[in-house]
């Protein structure tokens, strides 16, 4: 097979891409990447660290904290550098769209009634971290490019995140310290996680979308 050819195909299937042309090979690729958010939503890692036991005690100086981390924002990263922003976000929305109106895909439920859930401008966000992502990665994909791409990425989701939880703890009428705790276990120590797993998912993304067109002929 022709290098040069492959590279400018590879090309054209990513995030450079100018028009989205749908075949039977685009409509697998997008149907497996919203499997694999479908599957990154119900996955539960568990991460446990030390932190300093306040106030402080000689014996017991430090204490261990659990961190239950779900890799949705690695995967969509993956997707974001493997597919480009048109192919990636049409995944995206196929996903929003499939939770909101068909099933029970996020990570409490589904249906129209979720839009008012806390954390749903998390998973709306994912829409402009595809776009920023991928778009990132389109001229350049090294590892200081990969670091840019994947720290904005995630500030973007969680910026959104808390801005949505915010609005809808107003809407709601909570206390401002449930928000706080809330906008802490969604965006505290998670963050770290997405920026590590994050930065990993992008790499990884660059041998598989070889794999992949190749396989596809």
């Amino acid at each position: 097979m022709n290098t040069k050819r492959l590279k400018e195909e590879l090309d054209a299937f990513n995030a450079a891409n100018k028009k989205l042309k749908i075949t039977m090979g685009t409509l697998v690729v997008m149907g497996w990447c919203v499997f694999l958010i479908i599957i990154a939503t119900f996955t539960q890692l568990d991460f446990y660290y030390y932190i300093p036991n306040f106030p402080f005690n000689l014996e017991n100086f430090w204490k261990i904290k659990h961190c239950i981390y779900i890799p949705q924002v690695p995967v969509i990263f993956f997707i974001a550098a493997l597919i480009g922003k048109r192919f990636g976000m049409t995944a995206v929305t196929i996903y929003i769209l499939l939770g909101l109106l068909f099933f029970p895909i996020f990570a409490l439920g589904g249906g129209l009634g979720y839009l008012f859930e806390y954390n749903f401008g998390y998973i709306l966000a994912y829409l402009p971290a595809v776009f920023i992502v991928s778009f990132m990665l389109k001229d350049k994909f090294n590892y200081a490019t990969i670091a840019k791409a994947d720290i904005l990425g995630v500030l973007t989701i969680h910026i959104i995140g808390i801005f949505y939880l915010i609005l809808m703890a107003i809407i709601h009428r909570d206390l401002f310290s449930n928000v706080a705790g809330w906008i802490v276990m969604q965006s505290g120590t998670k963050m770290l996680y997405d920026f590590i797993f994050g930065y990993f998912a992008i790499l990884i993304s660059r041998p598989v979308k070889q794999i992949l067109w190749i396989s596809m002929g």
